[in-house]
């Protein structure tokens, strides 16, 4: 499977963002009826209507925008899969687990379908007091829908970034962290903007969240998202985004200059054909035939081109593969040197990657394929 971004207007939903010294009470009694519900961190409400229009001018009110959702969907994929982790040989991951195999003081944030946190690869990386929220159920139990297949994305994405290690089952992540799962898609994987501005929000807000991974996008950008991004930047998070498998320019939210934008890596050692690229693509990570849990009640039939029934792993392809990965790399580099900020840790990211494309940076590529080893080493050094 590969898996698309695509994202759209929802039709009758509009995002009010207010003056941060403004009270909202009023307005929200007064609109009740088109009231949706209130945004998370952000002095703003969602309104239902089919005429915006009639909502009075007001000169507190700082813009009005369309809700937009942001969407993640399966197409089916016929090659042959192969049964091993590669991505951790051609990225050097392996010699890097020499030297740090991550920490669980280091928290990273999974924004994204639920997370199956009773998964047993995944069990052990969650905090039973503290394992996230759901924005689409609207509380505390971020659990995905185990029986839909289509609600898988989430699961696969944290055994990428954190599987247990050592524990003689399943797969390995690529370090040791503590994870958190954010539910802001539902279970056919639609995403409104709304709900991945909140999460990001709450996770900014998480001071043992170190990482906001978001394997999801759109070629619209969204206000209300951008200034979530920078609230996380002010709580010195860093986010990573996919740039997108339509193979055409960097999607949103990784098109922001304050996201790492993540490029995929196929097994032929080359761009993988589905990933966009631009200008604003910073750096490649494996994201083709990638081995990592699904819901652990869910089987999979020959995945990876096994000849056999896995039941809670499957193999999928994607730059929401690929992004995992770097937020877990950046985990690594965090365990090392947790005092980093987003521009040291994107200078470690850049000057250790393989340039495999064009002399220096190109658009293809961005910085090129990430070296765990190397970017391991440097946070070591880094002043």
């Amino acid at each position: 499977m590969i898996f698309l971004i695509l994202s759209q207007i929802i039709e009758d939903e509009f995002i009010i963002r207010f003056k941060d010294n403004f009270s909202k009470e009023l307005f929200v009694k007064k609109h009740k009826n088109i009231i949706k519900k209130e945004i998370y961190g952000l002095n703003a409400v969602v309104v239902k209507t089919k005429d915006i229009n009639k909502i009075e001018k007001n000169s507190s009110i700082v813009y009005i925008q369309n809700a937009i959702n942001y969407r993640i969907t399966f197409i089916p994929n016929d090659s042959l899969f192969r049964k091993y982790q590669w991505n951790a040989y051609v990225t050097y991951l392996d010699k890097a687990w020499d030297i740090t195999k991550g920490s669980q003081t280091i928290g990273i944030a999974v924004i994204d379908q639920g997370v199956d946190y009773e998964h047993p690869d995944l069990v052990a990386q969650f905090d039973p007091s503290n394992k996230g929220y759901d924005f689409i159920d609207n509380d505390n139990d971020p659990l995905p829908n185990k029986n839909i297949t289509t609600e898988i994305h989430g699961t696969h994405v944290a055994g990428i970034i954190s599987a247990t290690m050592n524990n003689f089952i399943g797969v390995a992540g690529v370090g040791n962290f503590r994870l958190y799962s954010y539910r802001a898609c539902d279970t056919i994987g639609n995403c409104p903007d709304y709900n991945i501005s909140s999460a990001i929000i709450m996770a900014s807000k998480n001071p043992n969240v170190k990482v906001l991974n978001l394997s999801l996008g759109s070629p619209i950008g969204s206000n209300i998202i951008k200034e979530a991004i920078d609230t996380a930047i002010k709580y010195n998070k860093i986010v990573v985004a996919a740039a997108g498998n339509d193979g055409g320019f960097v999607n949103y939210p990784a098109a922001y200059d304050s996201v790492i934008a993540v490029g995929a890596w196929d097994t032929t050692n080359q761009k993988a054909s589905f990933s966009s690229w631009g200008k604003e693509l910073d750096i490649m990570a494996p994201g083709v035939w990638i081995i990592s849990t699904i819901n652990s009640n869910l089987q999979a039939t020959n995945t990876c081109g096994m000849n056999e029934v896995l039941k809670g792993y499957a193999c999928l392809s994607g730059t929401s593969m690929a992004t995992p990965f770097i937020s877990g790399v950046i985990g690594l580099i965090l365990s090392i040197n947790p005092n980093l900020n987003f521009n040291q840790v994107k200078d470690i990211l850049c000057s250790t990657a393989e340039d495999v494309d064009l002399v220096g940076f190109d658009k293809r590529t961005g910085c090129g394929l990430v070296n765990v080893y190397k970017a391991i080493r440097k946070a070591q050094q880094y002043q």
